[in-house]
């Protein structure tokens, strides 16, 4: 998929709620779907991610987006190097986190999971490739993206797992795709909340932007049930709280179609061309 500005935007917050700097790893090279004139054009719009670690110089890299945050070394991890990653390695691998031997104060993944096959073990290297005090962040497609990778993503996967590895949610939110984008809060199950109508109403296409911060090393075993029905099993609420929802265009009301809503083949590059997309 690339860096969208909705996800660059999140990461500008949670380079707030780093502890510490020093190392990121990406999960291969993101494109960057947006010009550093844009990003910074909608940053200053929102006052919550002023006091950030952001440089004004130029970049049109992921790396030089990430040193604009701060970030002192950049790593990207990829099945082959065709893209420049220095860090070779295949995310179905079970053992990949001691074979590769460190750990990472953010890990980001601009579209990468929904093409791994044996996902479950993706996301448990995932979660020990970070340190105790950093985050991962997930951009994943949710809905609409049918056979672009393996996998389309609930947001109850996230929430369910990484809860349960011993992280604490920081933001989960749906960035919409149409004529006029906006994100959406899904911090609970929009399905049994909701119904399915609401969603492919309100997000027929849609990404997962997902942030979660590691406390203590969590149990990375089987998960039985989803968040939703453990909370029902214990008779418990099933109500999730993220530390912050990062505003983006206007939440259209439920009973309206999204505003100027392109047709399903124009919808991404409709968008991008917003942002000054550059070609993969």
């Amino acid at each position: 998929m690339g860096m969208l500005i909705y996800d660059a935007l999140v990461l500008s917050r949670i380079a707030q709620e780093t502890a510490e700097r020093k190392s990121c790893l990406t999960l291969g090279v993101p494109t960057l779907n947006f010009k550093d004139e844009h990003f910074l054009h909608h940053w200053s719009t929102h006052p919550e991610l002023k006091d950030a670690n952001i440089g004004k110089q130029p970049f049109d890299t992921s790396a030089g987006f990430f040193h604009n945050l701060g970030f002192e070394n950049i790593s990207a991890l990829d099945i082959s190097d065709y893209e420049g990653a220095d860090i070779i390695a295949d995310l179905n691998e079970p053992d990949l986190p001691q074979r590769i031997g460190r750990q990472f104060d953010v890990v980001y993944d601009s579209g990468t999971l929904e093409h791994i096959f044996d996902a479950p073990s993706a996301m448990r290297s995932i979660a020990q490739l970070v340190k105790i005090g950093g985050v991962v962040v997930h951009a994943t497609p949710s809905n609409g993206f049918l056979d672009h990778g393996f996998w389309q993503v609930s947001p109850d996967l996230y929430r369910t797992f990484y809860k349960k590895a011993g992280f604490e949610i920081l933001t989960s939110s749906l960035f919409v795709f149409a004529e006029n984008p906006y994100a959406m809060p899904a911090e609970q199950n929009l399905y049994r909340t909701h119904g399915r109508k609401y969603i492919t109403r309100m997000a027929p296409e849609a990404l997962l932007v997902f942030a979660a911060r590691k406390t203590h090393d969590g149990n990375l075993g089987p998960i039985s049930l989803q968040e939703y029905y453990s909370h029902l099993h214990a008779d418990a609420s099933a109500e999730t709280t993220a530390r912050f929802f990062l505003k983006f265009g206007e939440i259209p009301e439920p009973d309206q179609e999204p505003a100027g809503t392109p047709k399903r083949h124009g919808a991404i590059s409709t968008l991008l061309s917003r942002f000054g997309v550059r070609k993969r």
